[in-house]
């Protein structure tokens, strides 16, 4: 008798889930070569930055996936965006300067966050931030 109960929810997830499938990405190839999508640097140096998924490029409504690499020493300036960010950070160690305007006219003094592989680390909404790369550790086969 419990397990109904278990399955019925589950049956609605996936049916809720099919219906949801059909979006405005017609054309966007289900499988793709991230060796294939052409990168940018956005004028900054040692800034390797891919467009995997996003809302101007394939149609999607409410997310966008970038793959970003950073060489030692480089940095992203500091700015903000209308939208939350999440970024998952695979090799390497750098530092995460955010100054929470959440609730004050002008940023604040940014509190400094050490970032490292294996971590995850998340931007809200309208929070002024820099990420700088301290060093990106290689392996060697």
């Amino acid at each position: 008798m419990g397990y109904q109960w278990l399955i019925f929810p589950i049956a609605l997830l996936f049916a809720a889930t099919a219906e949801s499938s059909h979006c405005a990405t017609d054309g966007v190839p289900i499988v793709r070569n991230i060796s294939a999508i052409e990168e940018d640097s956005y004028g900054v140096p040692g800034l390797s930055h891919i467009t995997i998924a996003g809302s101007v490029m394939h149609g999607f409504k409410e997310v966008e996936v970038w793959l970003e690499t950073m060489a030692p020493g480089a940095g992203t300036p500091i700015h903000r965006h209308s939208c939350e960010e999440i970024f998952v950070v695979l090799k390497g160690s750098g530092t995460l300067n955010l100054a929470s305007t959440s609730h004050l006219k002008y940023p604040g003094t940014p509190q400094e966050f050490r970032i490292f592989a294996n971590s995850t680390f998340h931007i809200p909404v309208n929070d002024v931030h820099q990420v700088l790369w301290l060093i990106l550790f290689i392996e060697m086969i």
